[in-house]
């Protein structure tokens, strides 16, 4: 038997490593392809092939569905509301009614979930199945807003780590000759994907279709919702109606920027001993005493001690 086995462990170790050979030397196939589907591409009057088209989630068709009731029954302030929030998530495609319609999807899916979960495995009385219907229901309307909610804290997050360095380089653009509109152009060109990059290519866009500059700065602090980039782009505004230097402007609210991020670090830093207040009490403690004492406790009991 250990013969045997001895001989199974060399065999899959020479064939493991005859398999890696190959395919370490061979000659991709994929490359090649590629290389040959980009000068196709790269030749003046070829069209770029299509992507296949992705199919139709069901959500999507009930969302679709039940939109127009949603936009019956959707006031204008609420839907203006929405509208921004879903803005400063970075949304460009969900409108308020379908964002409606989704809640209502939503809230109807849970409660037959729960209702199938009840019936196969907990069986609870008609008066905990009724209310934890009504919680379900509950839950899953407030489901798509707490998860919209989340995204745009994600991504205030997210500009708001990026946006002093995006600040730095703006200055060093203009120091350099730049304008400000050829700057934010060649910085959105060079920087990597990041939402930061996308809402100053829609600002060039704006500015692009006849927009003030101004204008287009207003709206990009009004539409990310950071009080941060929103105070960046009042001074610039500014700035540029003073007749004051921008690039000094974007040296100080840089500045301003990273004093006010520590300052919250600082004040998250602060928080944590509170916030670790619960499970040290109540999950670390309690491991820690078994620890200690479950030995000791055992022996008095069985009388070993």
């Amino acid at each position: 038997m250990p013969v045997a086995l001895i001989f199974l462990l060399v065999f899959g170790a020479v064939f493991g490593a005859t398999l890696l050979g190959v395919v370490a030397f061979s000659k991709p196939q994929n490359r090649s392809r590629v290389q040959a589907r980009l000068k196709r591409v790269a030749r003046p009057g070829t069209a770029a092939p299509r992507p296949p088209r992705a199919k139709t989630a069901p959500l999507r068709v009930l969302e679709e569905r039940l939109k127009p009731f949603a936009v019956e029954r959707l006031s204008d302030d609420r839907a203006t509301a929405l509208q921004a929030r879903l803005l400063m998530a970075g949304d460009d495609h969900t409108t308020p009614a379908r964002f409606v319609a989704r809640q209502w999807i939503y809230a109807a899916l849970l409660p037959v979930v729960f209702l199938l979960v009840n019936s196969a495995a907990f069986e609870l009385p008609p008066l905990g199945a009724a209310v934890g219907f009504l919680l379900a229901g509950v839950a899953g309307y407030r489901l798509p807003a707490s998860r919209l909610d989340q995204a745009v804290e994600l991504r205030q997050q997210t500009i708001l780590r990026q946006l002093p360095t995006t600040l730095d380089l703006l200055t060093t653009c203009v120091e350099a000759g730049m304008s400000l509109t050829a700057a934010m152009q060649k910085i959105s060109e060079r920087m990597r994907p990041h939402p930061l990059r996308d809402e100053m290519e829609k600002t060039l866009r704006q500015m692009q279709l006849g927009r003030s500059r101004g204008e287009a700065l207003r709206e990009l602090g009004r539409r990310v919702g950071l009080k941060e980039l929103n105070s960046v782009a009042i001074a610039m505004v500014q700035a540029e109606t003073m007749g004051s230097s921008i690039a000094r402007t974007l040296r100080i609210q840089s500045g301003i920027i990273r004093e006010a991020r520590w300052q919250r670090a600082q004040e998250l830093a602060q928080k944590a001993p509170l916030k670790l207040v619960f499970p040290i009490t109540f999950l670390i403690f309690p491991v820690i005493f078994i620890i200690i004492f479950g030995p000791l406790i055992l022996g008095i009991l069985t009388g070993k001690a």
